[in-house]
């Protein structure tokens, strides 16, 4: 059953003002009804991220499609000198009416590929600008660290408890939506998992150990909620009254029939998990599910494993509580560029400039292949002009975007173009996926994905190509800017 409409802001206000400006300045310039393409790709962002996991497709497009702007907030724009009244004119007539191709959410995709296009009437193309990259860039991020924390963890459960708290009152069901597309088993967001139909998880706060009597009777009342799999806090600056006080607890009848998992919140996470192991088997108890919190990330959960493994005395973490989703860094990685717009009625290329080949934009409309091998796993992108012949897969050879320097594939088997058709002026032509099934989708397409592209620590880069011909057009356009500059 697809999710219900998710939350995304579509005020006026939530735009950027140099969006809004550069309405009127279209206007004057006579290019604001131009046809125009604009390409959404997104940065490399350091050196051991190898591959993005791509979210916030589907909540862009509801947000597209029902666009529709206030006429208070209009109004305080213009008091603001902000819009003219031209410019007021067409935000209060405003009917989405662009086209939009993307990959589809739950896509693996690699730094430098577009992954989204939007075409239509220049003013709207580029007045949405801050809703496609805020939707993907956040999203992204979010799902990519989540994917890489279930590669860390071998597969062990993942629990995203920062939506709850995230950005604003009433927390931000977009990051669990994300998290749980990226592998996240649940959520401790409830209105996230009311809105996205996601799991939902908790374990016990630790305002609760604080506010009773004692240990013991924070640990009995916990257990006497009846949740089926309760997950009980370990106060890890003195773990072993806190494992007895647990162990007590258990004893009750109403404890011992129960699967209880122990939350270790810091300290010397092996050590306590060995620790509180050792006690429940003397105690002649099942032993505990274990889940390690606190400030985790992919990099720490690696090296959780990498301890517990090594362990001699079998210690294995069932689950971890993550709560970094919460973008408290503002990385950005999504780029969205201007590549075309008509004149005279003819497509003309345009070009953002960088300081060298690998960093200036692709100019022209395009479409991206991606070819993979016998096993479906993705071995190149490779961009081409819309009206030229693509490579077969047995004979690919392109211009690499990074290097500039002609490259070879083997073992190219089949490709597909990489985005497919999700808006027509302005109206959805695809039906909407639910999260289940995009995370089902995410999954087996990370599964395909070479280890030596996923692994966590100095990936190698993925190939991302122009053709011969779209390379040269690139090193032409350069040549002409760099000329006229």
């Amino acid at each position: 059953m697809p999710a219900p409409p998710p939350f995304f802001p579509t005020s006026a206000l939530s735009l950027e003002y140099d969006a809004l400006a550069a309405m009127a300045a279209a206007q004057q310039a006579g290019i604001a009804d131009s046809r125009a393409t604009f390409e959404c790709s997104f940065a490399q962002r350091g050196s051991d991220i190898g591959f993005y996991l791509l979210a916030g497709i589907e909540p862009l497009l509801d947000a597209l499609e029902r666009l529709k702007l206030r006429s208070d907030e209009l109004d305080w724009l213009a008091s603001e000198r902000v819009i003219d009244a031209r410019t007021r004119k067409r935000l209060v007539d405003l009917k989405f009416s662009c086209d939009v191709d993307a990959a589809p959410e739950g896509s693996i995709v690699f730094p430098g590929s577009s992954i989204l296009t939007v075409e239509g009437p220049y003013w709207q193309a580029q007045l949405v600008s801050s809703l496609v990259r805020g939707a993907l860039n956040a999203s992204t991020l979010v799902a990519t660290k989540a994917a890489r924390c279930l590669l860390a963890g071998s597969g062990a459960d993942l629990i995203e408890s920062s939506s709850a708290t995230a950005h604003q009152l009433g927390g931000n069901p977009l990051v669990a939506r994300a998290a749980y597309l990226g592998g996240a088993r649940a959520t401790t967001c409830a209105l996230a998992a009311k809105r996205f139909e996601l799991p939902f998880a908790g374990s016990m706060p630790w305002r609760h150990l604080l506010a009773s009597k004692d240990a013991k009777s924070a640990y009995d009342a916990w257990l006497a909620t009846n949740q089926p799999a309760p997950i009980l806090r370990l106060d890890h600056r003195d773990p072993r009254p806190s494992t007895a006080a647990i162990i007590a607890a258990l004893d009750g009848a109403a404890g011992k029939a129960k699967d209880v998992g122990v939350e270790i919140g810091g300290g010397d996470y092996v050590e306590i998990a060995c620790l509180v192991q050792d006690m429940f088997k003397r105690a002649k108890l099942k032993l505990p599910l274990l889940y390690a919190s606190g400030g985790l990330d992919e990099l720490r959960i690696l090296e959780l494993r990498r301890q517990s493994t090594s362990s001699t005395r079998g210690i294995n973490f069932h689950g971890f509580f993550v709560s970094s989703f919460g973008l408290q860094d503002g990385a950005s990685i999504s780029r969205y560029e201007l590549v075309a717009i008509e004149e005279s009625g003819r497509w003309a290329p345009r070009l953002r400039v960088g300081s060298t080949f690998a960093t200036s934009g692709v100019p022209g409309r395009k479409t991206t292949l991606r070819y993979t091998d016998s096993e479906g796993s993705p071995l190149a992108d490779v961009a081409y002009a819309t009206n030229e012949r693509t490579s077969s897969p047995e004979e690919l050879r392109f211009v690499d975007r990074t290097t500039g320097l002609p490259t070879r594939i083997e073992g190219a088997t089949k490709s597909a173009p990489l985005l497919e058709a999700m808006m027509r002026s302005g109206k959805r032509v695809r039906s909407v996926r639910g999260a289940a099934e995009t995370r089902d989708m995410a999954t087996k397409q990370l599964e395909r994905v070479h280890e030596r592209h996923r692994r966590l620590l100095h990936p190698q880069i993925f190939p991302i190509g122009l053709s011969e011909s779209l390379a040269s057009q690139k090193e032409e356009a350069l040549r002409s800017a760099r000329r006229a500059g």
